[in-house]
This record gives C-alpha cells, sequence and structure tokens, in this order.
C-alpha cells in the first residue's frame, strides 16, 4: 500500500506542529506541500526526525512547494523546460523509481482579480503548459499523477455558491474549460470516482466564517494517468485540520494505491 497526500499549508513554519499529527496519524509515503511561503535556506528540518527527505522549492515570502519523501524512496527530478511553470516557484516534478510513477506538484496561479490582464493571462498560459506536459506523458505511456492547488473549480457545485464565481477566475468558464482540456488528454480526477460534486471542499477562506458555514471549495485534486487508475484504492480529506488552532486555509489530501 502507497500513500500519497498533498496540502496547501499556508506557510510550512507556523503549521509544523499539524504537519507532525498528521504523519504520524496517516504515515504517507509522500507529501506534496503548497504555498510553503519561505526559501529553500528557511525550509524547517523537522522531517529528517521523522525518516523523510525533502525536495524544495521554495521563494521568500509567497508561493513556494515542497515535497517529502520517506527516506528510502529513491527518486529523480525530472527536469522541466517550460519557462511558464518556472516563472515563479510553483512545482515540483520527481519520478519514484519504486512506484514507476511520475509525480508533479502544483500550484496553479490564483488569476485574480480576472480583469488584470496580466495575473489572469499568466494563469491560462501556465494551466496550458499543464496540458501540454500531460499530454506528452499519456501519449508516451509514462505514468503520471499532477496532484496540488489547481485553483480551479472543476464543477458547478464544488461551491455552494456558483454565481458568485463565474466571473472569479477560479470559476470563470475559460479557467474550467482548460482544467478539462487537461483532463481529456487522459488523466482522471480521482475525486469524482468516489464524491459526487458537492460532498466535499478543500478550502475555507478564514474570512465570514466560511469555517463555521461549511461555505467551502473544492480546488485542490489529483490527476492520475490511465495504467495507474486501476491501484487506486481511495481518497481522503482529513476535514478535521481546518477546524484546529492555527490551521491552513486548506486540509491534507491524501490517496491510497494497491501498489
Amino acid at each position: 500500500m502507497t500513500i500519497i497526500a498533498s496540502w496547501n499549508i499556508n506557510s510550512i513554519r507556523i503549521r509544523i506542529n499539524l504537519i507532525e499529527r498528521f504523519i504520524k496519524e496517516v504515515r504517507p509515503d509522500v507529501i506534496l506541500f503548497q504555498e510553503i511561503k519561505c526559501t529553500n535556506e528557511d525550509f524547517p528540518d523537522f522531517y529528517t526526525a521523522l525518516d523523510y527527505k525533502a525536495v524544495i522549492n521554495g521563494q521568500k515570502g509567497k508561493f513556494g512547494v515542497a515535497v517529502l519523501l520517506r527516506k528510502e524512496l529513491d527518486f529523480n527530478q525530472v527536469k522541466v523546460d517550460r519557462k511558464i511553470l518556472l516563472k515563479e516557484s510553483r512545482i515540483n516534478f520527481i519520478y519514484i523509481k519504486k512506484l514507476d510513477l511520475n509525480i508533479l506538484n502544483v500550484y496553479t496561479p490564483n488569476g485574480n482579480p480576472i480583469d488584470n490582464k496580466e495575473k489572469f493571462n499568466f494563469k491560462m498560459l501556465w494551466l496550458s503548459e499543464l496540458k501540454e506536459i500531460s499530454k506528452n506523458y499519456v501519449d508516451n505511456i509514462k505514468n503520471l499523477l499532477i496532484a496540488g492547488d489547481f485553483n480551479v473549480l472543476e464543477n458547478e457545485n464544488d461551491v455552494k455558491n456558483f454565481d458568485n464565481w463565474e466571473k472569479d477566475a477560479l470559476g470563470c468558464y475559460q479557467a474550467r474549460k482548460k482544467f478539462r482540456e487537461i483532463l481529456s488528454c487522459g488523466l482522471t480526477n480521482i475525486v469524482r470516482i468516489f464524491k459526487k460534486p458537492g460532498e466535499i471542499f478543500s478550502y475555507w477562506d478564514y474570512q465570514r466564517a466560511c469555517w463555521e458555514r461549511n461555505d467551502g471549495l473544492l480546488i485542490d485534486h489529483f490527476l492520475i494517468s490511465p495504467k495507474f487508475l486501476k491501484f487506486v484504492k481511495s481518497i481522503n480529506f482529513e476535514s478535521k485540520y481546518r477546524g484546529m488552532q492555527k490551521p491552513s486555509d486548506h486540509i491534507p489530501i491524501w490517496i491510497s494505491l494497491n501498489i
């Protein structure tokens, strides 16, 4: 059994206690973090004592992603030559030999406000590059998992009041269409196998008592290539972490694979 988790941690240095609790409870083999909000040098070394190693792509004060892997897992970093994806610290790309699986950890640009053409166009170009990678890997029969914070509402029911999001960069037609173009390359959104749209959320804003009213969004996903779909056993949403002290506005999500 292999467990792979994803968590937009929204500043890793102030969530260490929550991460340690999650690791002890779930014992994931791989954890993908987004929005670590620190440089590589400032990334806290809590993971060594827990028998993990790290791949970090940090940035001062904002963005930043990281992957923790069990020490016994051999991996290679996968080279990315697409300038848009490298403009900000938003991806890790690794290949795990034991699993024969390429894992792309993503923190998609938010794109708001939508009338800011520079920000919105950057998001669209970023997603287009993600589509090209997806197509290349699926067409060449390479195993691929893309996971993280996509900042896209794929389905209208992935938020309670979709009318409020149609002119937002997370819910607008263009962003949702681009996300589905990525799926059309041959990837499956794992949550759709186990949960109906509107049944579960992954993010609750800190404002307007969104957590208390369960006014959330589903914007964190696991997309998997055809050959690996048969190994998927479950997807799990650890909603309780949103109600803990000093939480991230996202919760940890994890999948279990029969491999």
